[in-house]
């Protein structure tokens, strides 16, 4: 049997971002490649949090659940907020080093060594990688999905501070070697650190939950899903909705991300008030039973690293309607999606309604095959679990 299928061997996973009882949604997707590559190998996650507010713990508080080869361990970390700021850094930096390394002694001491250690997002997990890999001699992978990389995003490394950037540059370059989850983002990464090797590992869908089915429903329904921030241009997005409308063509967009003020305002402003639902921030069988009832998905955003939604949707049977940037060419062709010119309400609302003529051109079934025959969980785990593997083995080149 492989080193990697022996009992008690795992692979210990310290993502930056990673779904919690204070912020439920957080790094969602990272969650699903735990899930996706536990089918294979053991996996212990660890992540840590603070707790600003006292939500859950005034102190710490340890959340540990295990399903399967998947083990989550959530570490709550409150820090007392003195009267000067830049104490508190201070102070919770020094907290959450102590605390880090007490956990990883302990765990390392009941269940041993792992073969390997997974960062996902390099600050700031990627601290306690480079500690383990300094004490303990056990090397760490690094996968990005952060948009700092990319010269378009805002903001984007340069923006972050000397510090900030100093760490993120430690993790990188001792990183055996970088997963970004688009060719693009690994040649943004790449223009910035010259010396890494990088492999692309895309995000996963759970084929389980997005699948097709026969419509219904004639009216035509649109759905958006996003943090409806900077990054997805909520603005022009409705206002390419609201010039939809005036051309008389009846439709319905649901909305899933925070329905905030400020963007009840920008459909007060574009009259789509009974045009647009907004449901919120949902777990993703509901987000994937509106998924199906819909003719398109519309992701019109400054920049992306990837694009979950994209690969929902279209596992969901549905074509998508996306801005055309560099990474969407990774995911888009004609036989899934149409791609329209960014920062263009006039073009996108052009192009929606070219789409409503042309609908019925998009195979449905053929479209949910190609996504579940790239981004399922069986696929995508097999394909990491392949590369541990290959590590373990001593046969990798990077």
């Amino acid at each position: 049997m492989k080193d990697i299928q022996k009992k008690n061997s795992y692979v210990l996973w310290l993502p930056s971002w990673y779904p919690n009882k204070i912020t439920p949604y957080d790094g969602d997707f990272i969650q699903r490649h735990a899930r996706a590559v536990s089918a294979f190998v053991q996996i212990h996650v660890i992540h840590f949090i603070k707790d600003l507010k006292g939500v859950v713990t005034e102190s710490i508080y340890i959340d540990e659940k295990t399903t399967g080869n998947l083990t989550e361990t959530i570490v709550y970390y409150n820090v007392k907020d003195p009267v000067f700021k830049f104490i508190n850094k201070i102070n919770s930096l020094r907290t959450f080093k102590k605390l880090f390394k007490k956990i990883i002694n302990e765990l390392f001491e009941k269940a041993g060594r792992p073969h390997l250690v997974h960062v996902h997002v390099a600050f700031k997990a990627g601290i306690i990688a480079r500690w383990i890999r300094k004490r303990f001699k056990i090397p760490y992978l690094l996968t990005e999905h952060w948009t700092i990389y990319l010269d378009e995003a805002t903001p984007n490394l340069k923006d972050l501070s000397f510090v900030h950037r100093a760490v993120i540059n430690k993790v990188v370059k001792d990183a055996l070697l970088v997963l970004p989850v688009s060719d693009y983002l690994g040649k943004c990464i790449l223009k910035k650190f010259s010396f890494i090797s990088y492999k692309v590992l895309p995000n996963v869908v759970d084929a389980e939950i997005f699948y097709p089915c026969k419509k219904i429903d004639n009216h035509f329904q649109l759905i958006h899903a996003s943090a409806l921030d900077y990054q997805k241009d909520p603005q022009k997005l409705f206002e390419a909705i609201g010039l939809l409308k005036k051309k008389g063509i009846k439709f319905t967009l649901n909305v899933f991300g925070p329905a905030n003020a400020y963007i009840r305002e920008l459909l007060k402003k574009e009259m789509i008030e009974e045009e647009v639902i907004l449901h919120g921030e949902v777990p993703q069988p509901e987000l994937a039973n509106y998924m199906r009832r819909s003719d398109a998905l519309i992701l019109y955003s400054r920049y992306e690293t990837f694009g979950c939604v994209i690969i929902e949707a279209n596992a969901s049977g549905i074509p998508v309607i996306a801005s055309d940037i560099p990474v969407m060419h990774e995911l888009i062709s004609a036989d899934n999606g149409v791609l329209i010119k960014p920062n263009d309400p006039k073009a996108l609302a052009c192009g929606l309604e070219e789409f409503i003529l042309s609908k019925d051109k998009f195979d449905s079934e053929r479209i949910a095959i190609q996504a579940k025959e790239k981004f399922s969980y069986p696929v995508v785990g097999k394909k990491l679990s392949d590369l541990y593997e290959e590590i373990f083995n001593h046969q990798s080149t990077f």
